[in-house]
């Protein structure tokens, strides 16, 4: 066991130890970290004028928000809002956001007009500020009626089986509603950031591990390994234990780092509130803290994922250049290809690419997936598939390697 963590050790530092690598962990940490704070900086025009900072906007509407905080999403705070509205001029179209009236009277309720337009919109009718400041009480009163009727439609028009489809209203119907508003920006931020996080991090581990075996083969040192006294077990399970361990180490801390930065900048406000409050069309019984936990699981499970397949391409191929390559590929599929839901069996396929299950939309898809009657949320199968598939690529990676013996 001592020579096992003996030689951990000197994997570890060899992965470390190399300037490239530090240099590439600095510059990814850089930029998950701007693209954090990059949509505070510069200003906010309306009609191409500058009209106030990022920041300012963001700090004037955070104030606001948290002002109805607690508050009953009602029909008497949608009519409340739609009095708010209503004071714009009606002559006033696309440049409303710089009038008076919004900015003394409706911006307080923006995101309650946020909330109303994901319902009330359909389709090719938008519902626009306009319609914010001429909602009836009749359509206030049948906001979470239309909301059912949207997710309704949503789930019918899926090409999943009629039982999944039955067992999909179940679980909407547990959606508590009226909805308790609260501010979730930190929170929202968390979730879009969290998607180029984890894409960074995944691509760090495809760069510190796609050399660990194929960086023998290129210096020649993998028949001295092989040959070695403990090169045919010890040492593989050393490389193996060193790769998963960084991967762990390095998801966490992009995970940790933009959490806890979204919360520091933006605020913590809305763990506890249904998701649906940050994105009306989710299905899922869930709240915001849990949807959180559930992207960072996946992100977990996506690094993990994409760390499995890189040490068996290293353990195949001589170079890890061509690792890189070919991983960087596989991770950049997904943003250059659509496939469409009309092919369910690709489509959830798909979905179960490392870089599918780490954006929002990706682990909280209406489409779920169907295994002997059970329907599984893409939250719960995902990351559950990624670890497996994961824990798979170790054998036939340490196979792999101990091949080259031959």
């Amino acid at each position: 066991m001592k020579n096992f963590w003996t030689l951990s050790g000197f994997e570890f530092r060899k992965i470390l130890a190399k300037k490239s690598v530090m240099i590439l962990l600095f510059l990814a940490m850089a930029a998950s970290v701007f693209s954090n704070l990059g949509t505070l900086m510069g200003y906010v025009y309306i009609d191409g004028k500058q009209f106030e900072t990022s920041y300012e906007g963001m700090v004037k509407d955070r104030e606001y928000a948290r002002k109805l905080n607690g508050k009953v999403l009602d029909d008497r705070l949608l009519l409340e809002a739609a009095e708010a509205y209503g004071t714009i001029p009606s002559e006033i179209s696309s440049s409303y956001l710089a009038t008076e009236e919004y900015q003394k009277n409706a911006r307080a309720y923006s995101e309650i007009y946020r909330l109303a337009r994901a319902v009330y919109s359909q389709q090719e009718n938008i519902f626009d500020a306009g319609k914010m400041g001429k909602l009836s009480k009749t359509q206030a009163e049948n906001y979470y009626e239309q909301w059912r009727e949207n997710i309704r439609q949503d789930i019918e028009q899926s090409r999943i089986s009629e039982s999944a489809k039955e067992k999909l209203l179940d679980k909407t119907a547990q959606i508590k509603t009226p909805w308790i508003f609260s501010y979730t920006d930190g929170y929202g931020r968390f979730f879009s950031i969290m998607y180029t996080s984890g894409i960074i991090a995944a691509f760090c581990m495809a760069v510190c591990v796609a050399p660990l075996f194929a960086g023998e083969y290129s210096s020649g040192a993998d028949q001295l390994i092989l040959t070695s006294r403990h090169g045919k077990g010890t040492v593989i399970k050393a490389k193996l234990f060193a790769g998963f361990s960084l991967s762990i180490v390095i998801s966490l801390i992009f995970t940790l780092q933009t959490y806890v930065q979204s919360m520091l900048v933006f605020g913590s406000d809305g763990k506890d509130c249904a998701i649906q409050l940050y994105h009306p069309a989710v299905i899922w019984p869930l709240t915001i803290g849990q949807a959180a936990l559930f992207q960072s699981i996946c992100v977990f499970a996506a690094c993990m994922m994409t760390t499995s397949v890189t040490m068996f391409l290293s353990a195949k191929l001589k170079s890890s250049f061509g690792v890189i390559i070919l991983v960087t590929v596989l991770l950049i599929f997904p943003m250059m290809v659509h496939v469409s839901e009309e092919e369910i069996l690709l489509y959830r396929l798909y979905n179960l690419l490392p870089a599918s299950m780490i954006p929002f939309w990706g682990f909280t898809n209406k489409i779920p997936y169907e295994i002997f009657g059970f329907v599984i949320p893409p939250y719960l199968y995902m990351p559950f598939t990624a670890l497996l598939c994961s824990a798979a690529f170790i054998p036939l990676t340490f196979r792999a390697f101990r091949r080259r013996a031959r």
